[in-house]
């Protein structure tokens, strides 16, 4: 995620199209009924797939570990899919073809107008990735504990190795220290948080996990920033427009921008790779529900529900932050506040609401909040997972009080009848 807001002085609406707002609504009530209808049909297809079936032997067996590979690539969304996770990747390479060509279908030009840098993002991400899962075994913290049903692998991709990339350039010893250093460093540190911190302290796990994201980049970009084989390199693609420049003001525009916060966190912010992340998550919805959301998969509906919401929010109140080929942080709940409130205090609407809203509100602001303390060196991306980490707390520390308060309430009023 870049580091710089719009241009100063330029004048900009103060909110985003109400009619994009309505219409990414329908969008996100449409969606949430249509999974609850394919899980509540229950069909289950593809057995092999149901998630216990998966972690069941992950660590003896190398085909489950090819399938856990592909669903880290939406393990940040919380679907964990391993059809929307090869959609992901299509979808990436999608976007970046588009735009190889110039294509007026391209969208956001994926990587933020860096389009070039595309097959170093994925790259390191794979890198990352492999590195964690088949080489330094990670995975193995499946067979760690008899109750352990969930690792942090993922954490590489979607931290200090595409960021590396998207701030020194397309430089090789850039690519293999960083992805070496992350598959290191965050799933092991977000497996501490969460037992020292996060569990004893009753926050939902994404806490720890964007703790680590935020603390293990912010080491290794302080360690990159010393290393003498690292330096930056000229990326071949004009760097000074972020997003295309558009009237931010009209419906269309308010729709690609929210259905593009979906791709955000793999680096890629395109509505393009987004539809095929969605269109992976319904196939793999029909084909076995039990497969998402790590076994979760009665939650999917309500957690999509909560991240429109927390997009359409954000876009509506921060639309002028993209005026003039700007960029904000909108995407921050999208993958922390909403789906974590949802799967803690419940997977029905108005959870999903409240929290959306709440997080729609809170990320992007936050976000610009702590990048501005961050030396220039230090990626903006440490700064959203950070705005992750307060955003999701104070939202479910909140919502939990509010919940106990309105039980203790009916209750006192069922007693005083």
């Amino acid at each position: 995620m870049p580091h710089t807001d719009s241009k100063q002085n330029v004048p900009s609406p103060t909110f985003g199209s109400p009619v994009g707002f309505v219409i990414s609504m329908a969008i996100g009530f449409g969606l949430y009924a249509l999974l609850s209808i394919l899980v509540a049909q229950g069909s289950t297809l593809i057995p092999q797939l149901d998630y216990t079936n998966v972690i069941t032997g992950i660590t003896a067996s190398l085909p489950r570990q090819l399938v856990w590979f592909l669903m880290d690539f939406t393990e940040p969304q919380f679907y964990a899919s391993v059809f929307a996770g090869a959609g992901t990747i299509i979808g990436g390479a999608a976007a970046y073809l588009l735009a190889r060509k110039n294509s007026r279908f391209q969208g956001f030009t994926v990587c933020y107008g860096e389009h070039r840098m595309f097959p170093w993002v994925l790259a390191s991400q794979v890198l990352s990735l492999a590195l964690t899962i088949f080489v330094f075994r990670f995975i193995d913290g499946f067979g760690a504990a008899g109750d352990v049903t969930c690792v942090a692998t993922f954490i590489p991709i979607v931290a200090a190795p595409p960021a590396t990339m998207l701030l020194y350039g397309p430089s090789v010893p850039a690519l293999l220290t960083s992805s070496v250093l992350a598959a290191l460093l965050c799933s092991p540190t977000a497996t501490w948080l969460t037992a020292t911190i996060g569990t004893p302290l009753g926050l939902p796990g994404v806490v720890s996990n964007v703790t680590a994201m935020a603390l293990t980049g912010f080491v290794i970009f302080i360690v990159l920033r010393e290393l003498p084989w690292i330096t930056k390199q000229d990326i071949p693609q004009n760097r000074g427009t972020l997003s295309p420049v558009e009237d931010v003001t009209t419906p269309l525009w308010f729709v690609r921008r929210v259905l593009a916060e979906f791709s955000e966190a793999p680096f890629y912010g395109n509505e393009v790779a987004s539809l095929f992340i969605f269109a992976g998550l319904i196939l793999g919805t029909i084909l076995c529900p039990g497969h998402n959301v790590n076994g979760a998969g009665a939650a999917l509906p309500a957690i999509v529900l909560s991240q429109f919401t927390s997009a359409a929010v954000g876009v509506l109140l921060y639309a002028s932050k993209f005026a003039d080929g700007g960029w904000c942080a909108t995407y921050v709940p999208v993958v922390s506040t909403g789906p974590a409130c949802v799967l803690a205090l419940g997977a029905n609407i108005p959870v999903a609401l409240v929290a959306g809203v709440l997080g729609g509100i809170l990320g992007a602001p936050i976000a610009e909040l702590v990048a501005s303390w961050l030396p220039k060196d230090i990626h903006g991306t440490v700064a959203n997972v950070a705005s992750m980490a307060i955003t999701t707390s104070v939202v479910y520390i909140a919502m939990s009080a509010l919940a106990t308060s309105f039980t203790y309430a009916y209750l006192g009023a069922l007693l005083w009848l």
